[in-house]
């Protein structure tokens, strides 16, 4: 499609959308962003994530992030899912607290405190997610879209002055892909400690306290 022909379709002009494409435009209401999604053909997370961006521009965002607390009764709650593995996880994918087990199965996490650091810096991670460049990719476009939402965040300028030294970090990102959640609700490991290959069954679940931007993680051992 063409910049006439999505004009067209979202019933604007082709200088708003030429505005659009150089992040020129001002203020675009939720109304043009939904006519855009629609023209584009957009999936739901794709829409989010427009809507995202287009509230950043309105300034309509939360403030920026600090540095999360877990409190012991969260510990205490992370400890107590065994056999699970349970992490307390902000945005920018650092590992605020985890329970025994996940730091078992994913061997060395905690020293580098960063989830993605750990994919891509650790060569522990390749032998723990079998399905490595998958689990790599998604939590890539996961952090794309999580920016979105806090585009003043310093944490992210961190993240990304940390991850831009790999190249497999830095392949990831120019595909621009953007998710928000897992399409599989499964994963596999293989457990090093163990000698075997073990499906987990992910669930998220994002802090009821709203002035918590972290989320509990959990890999439920498939029965």
């Amino acid at each position: 499609m063409n910049r006439a022909e999505l004009a067209t379709a979202a019933r604007t002009s082709v200088g708003y959308v030429q505005k659009l494409e150089q992040g020129h435009a001002d203020n675009p209401s939720p109304t043009v962003v939904d006519r855009l999604a629609d023209a584009l053909g957009s999936v739901s997370v794709e829409r989010q994530h427009l809507h995202d961006l287009a509230g950043a521009q309105r300034g309509d965002q939360a403030e920026p992030g600090r540095r999360q607390e877990v409190t012991s009764v969260q510990r205490e709650a992370a400890d107590g899912l065994h056999p699970s593995l349970a992490a307390y996880v902000d945005e920018g994918w650092n590992v605020l607290y985890s329970n025994a087990e996940y730091r078992r199965v994913f061997r060395r996490i905690t020293e580098v405190g960063n989830v993605l650091t750990w994919f891509f810096y650790m060569p522990e991670s390749k032998a723990v997610m079998v399905e490595w460049e998958y689990e790599a990719r998604l939590t890539v476009a996961w952090l794309r879209a999580l920016m979105a939402r806090r585009p003043g965040n310093p944490m992210f300028a961190e993240v990304l002055d940390m991850l831009s030294r790999s190249t497999e970090f830095v392949r990831m990102w120019e595909l621009q892909e953007v998710i928000l959640g897992r399409h599989k609700p499964h994963f596999l490991v293989h457990d090093l400690d163990r000698g075997r290959e073990v499906e987990l069954l992910a669930q998220v679940y994002p802090s009821p306290d709203p002035s918590q931007e972290m989320q509990l993680y959990l890999g439920i051992p498939a029965r």
